[in-house]
């Protein structure tokens, strides 16, 4: 596996791992875990700063300061 996978990506791919001790793999879900509801909450907080311009184009502001507020699967 490549190192330049995101991080979120290769603690799931070694969380399939069976070489690994329990202990071991329960850190890494959770971490994983981790990782996903920060980006979660994240992303949310991106979105509302969106959302409150007051009048400049929510595009505008993602845009500005490089975020994607308004991806598919966000």
């Amino acid at each position: 596996m490549p190192d330049y996978e995101p991080i979120d990506y290769r603690l799931r791919c070694h969380s399939k791992r069976t070489d690994l001790p329990p202990d071991v793999l329960r850190d890494i879900c959770e971490a994983y875990e981790t990782i996903q509801r920060l980006t979660k909450e994240r992303d949310e907080a991106r979105r509302e700063i969106c959302h409150d311009t007051n009048g400049i184009s929510p595009t505008m502001v993602a845009e500005d300061r490089g975020w994607d507020c308004f991806k598919e699967n966000a």
